[in-house]
């Protein structure tokens, strides 16, 4: 059977890829996202995130719940105010990732490390479900 086309055919699918981009941008995969890639090894999983042109002193990194947020923020101020620019790509960047680990982990023994714009947070499982209040991780 034919399906006679409607006035909202064209909208339907507008909204349908209009969807599709923001939850690339939610995932990360927009033009200014973070991508980030988790590795279950034995006893820990490890997260390594590409974070380049901050600072160690821009990001913060929390777990909770077996939920990892990386959040990382920059300010370009300009030395010249008064100064008339031709192109200028460089600005503020906020950036953030929110990664549920699948099992329980021990938000105690986590750790990073961030070296040329790349942190690395290593973050133990735990053998047994406890009371989690969640904490920030100092980045090495």
């Amino acid at each position: 059977m034919k399906r006679t086309p409607t006035p909202f055919d064209g909208f339907d699918q507008f909204v349908g890829q209009l969807g599709r981009g923001f939850e690339l941008m939610a995932a990360g995969e927009g033009n200014r996202g973070m991508a980030v890639d988790v590795a279950n090894n034995d006893g820990e999983f490890v997260l390594t995130a590409d974070l380049p042109g901050f600072d160690r002193e821009e990001i913060d990194l929390t777990i909770d719940d077996a939920v990892v947020t990386i959040s990382a923020e920059r300010h370009h101020e300009s030395d010249e105010t008064d100064a008339e620019y031709l192109h200028r790509e460089r600005r503020t960047a906020s950036v953030q990732r929110r990664v549920r680990l699948p099992e329980a982990v021990d938000d105690e023994g986590t750790t990073a490390a961030y070296h040329n714009g790349v942190l690395t947070v290593t973050v133990p499982k735990e053998s047994t479900e406890t009371v989690d209040e969640g904490r920030r991780i100092e980045i090495e």
